[in-house]
């Protein structure tokens, strides 16, 4: 990135409050290199694992979580244009959060990109602080985006709140 600037920036989406300044800043990056904006929401369905996807119940809670997905990408992307982020998409998957990430990564070609650091509760994250560093750096070398790392607010410790809930942010 230092020697050309960006053309692609991904930015990682929890979905909850705690992903605000990552958003904020990724949506700040596609301005100032008026560079291609792609949101990444990686639907982590882990809890449901013993049950099998073809129970009624389980493929709407799927269904449910992905819609809510989708919903919340909108509007985030909705609110990059309103800013003025002139190439904005996003995308959803579903599976594991560290390959997906990587994978989004290369299929992209980003050149830059943005994540939020752990802020949950031991337990309640993908990754440990530790283990955030250590796969950030291997991403960034293995793969070859910058990684730009975001550290939400201390009032944005999203723990209690639902698993896909809508990102407030100021207009």
């Amino acid at each position: 990135m230092a020697d050309q600037q960006p053309k692609y920036v991904l930015c990682a989406v929890r979905g909850g409050k705690e992903s605000r300044n990552t958003v904020i800043h990724a949506i700040d990056l596609a301005l100032k290199y008026d560079a291609h904006l792609t949101f990444i929401h990686i639907l982590d369905v882990e809890f449901l694992s013993g049950a099998t996807m073809t129970m009624a119940p389980v493929r709407s809670i799927f269904q449910q979580l992905h819609e809510m997905g989708n919903f919340t990408m909108s509007i985030l992307c909705d609110r990059a244009a309103r800013r003025g982020v002139t190439n904005v998409d996003y995308q959803i998957k579903q599976g594991n959060v560290k390959n997906l990430l990587r994978q989004a990564a290369a299929e992209t070609h980003a050149d830059v990109f943005v994540m939020g650091s752990p802020v949950r509760s031991p337990g309640s994250n993908v990754f440990t602080r530790q283990e955030f560093d250590k796969y950030a750096k291997s991403l960034e070398t293995e793969v070859g985006p910058s990684i730009v790392v975001v550290t939400p607010d201390a009032g944005d410790d999203d723990s209690n709140s639902t698993l896909h809930g809508i990102i407030p942010m100021e207009d």
